[in-house]
């Protein structure tokens, strides 16, 4: 074969690579990320399931200065080797911020007061609807920027941002830059008529799941209480996943409705209460369908705090923050697990009936990890 002609056929075949390389990321720069879904699989690298506990008094007051023998984790009513990670803040953290800006948040961008209604310079309707203006909405989290900026530089933390309506979209992806995350912030603007809010729970986890190990998993989401729209995730894919996970999950809630499950849970059952080895899963389903946010928080261990405007928003994420950091680390390695959900119990060795104690109450077992 005349040389001149293979190497014409090469180079033919770099530019079709080429352009059909570029085709490819073209379409994924457009695409959403419900339909994107760039990451395949949870992480299970390890068979260490991850128990965060926070110590209270009934006060509120976190107590600190507890060891490993102080406390007992049982698996299904079985007791386990507890390990405590005696310097957290050696361990980096991730953070997703799970935002919605959908659905009834998108009143959050229109209905605030604020002194350029008067402006002279906008329309009627730039008065009306902040939307409409070229200046960001002012919103009850409007504080959120730079209380992320104190929280990133003290835990030596990275963040990223996923917003929702009726589909989910990374906002800003990981960054340790806490100027840019606050600036991303500032670029915010309203969405559809949607809330996928278990879509952004399963895309916010998987994207945790992928960073390196070594670092703590949080997931904070903003959000009203009921999902509207998800069409990628279901409740039971969404419980399975968090219970898989080892992601510690927080919540903040607006418009919150009441719910009847609150105090289970808030906590774990004292010594003297007849302790729950399994909520069955469709009970830990139906809270779920009731407050999604409230729910996952509880199915997780974490806390759960609402909120109708910034001063009140900024107490609970205060609150929140406290939470994250004044946790004890905790661990256990189940022995052999029997696949699918495990019940998960933390209490003192030594009883003191004016402490409670928040930890995750569940983790699913797979085939070769827990």
């Amino acid at each position: 074969m005349d040389r001149s002609n293979v190497t014409c056929s090469v180079q033919l075949c770099r530019w079709i690579a080429l352009v059909l390389f570029l085709q490819a990321v073209w379409i994924t720069s457009i695409l959403p990320i419900s339909a994107q879904e760039p990451i395949a699989t949870l992480r299970s690298e390890s068979n260490v399931v991850l128990v965060p506990t926070l110590v209270q008094t009934k006060a509120g007051e976190i107590r600190y200065g507890l060891e490993a023998k102080d406390f007992v984790i049982e698996d299904d009513g079985v007791e386990q080797d507890v390990t405590l990670d005696e310097s957290p803040e050696r361990e980096p953290m991730s953070l997703v911020v799970a935002l919605q800006v959908g659905h009834k948040a998108s009143s959050q961008f229109k209905r605030k007061a604020d002194t350029s209604l008067y402006d002279r310079f906008y329309s009627e309707e730039e008065r009306k609807d902040c939307r409409f203006r070229k200046r960001p909405c002012p919103t009850a989290i409007g504080g959120l920027g730079s209380m992320m900026a104190a929280f990133m530089d003290e835990t030596k933390g990275e963040a990223a941002l996923v917003t929702f309506d009726s589909s989910v979209h990374l906002f800003q992806d990981f960054t340790e830059d806490t100027a840019r995350f606050s600036d991303r912030l500032k670029a915010l603007t309203p969405g559809d008529d949607g809330a996928a809010i278990l879509d952004a729970v399963r895309y916010s986890v998987k994207l945790l799941d992928s960073r390196p190990k070594g670092r703590r998993r949080i997931l904070l989401l903003i959000s009203e209480s009921r999902d509207h729209g998800s069409r990628m995730a279901n409740f039971r894919d969404v419980f399975k996943q968090l219970a898989v996970s080892n992601t510690l999950v927080c919540s903040l809630t607006f418009s919150p409705l009441r719910s009847e499950f609150v105090e289970g849970l808030r906590a774990n059952p004292t010594d003297d209460q007849k302790p729950n080895l399994l909520v069955p899963l469709s009970a830990w389903i139906g809270m779920l369908q009731k407050n999604v946010g409230q729910g996952i928080a509880g199915v997780m261990g974490g806390e759960n705090r609402k909120f109708k405007n910034k001063v009140t928003f900024d107490a609970a994420f205060a609150s929140v923050d406290n939470d994250i950091r004044g946790r004890y680390l905790l661990s256990f390695q189940p022995r052999r697990p029997k696949p699918g959900p495990h019940a998960i119990r933390v209490h003192l060795r030594d009883p003191q009936r004016n402490l409670v104690l928040r930890a995750r109450s569940q983790y699913w077992a797979i085939e070769g990890h827990p």
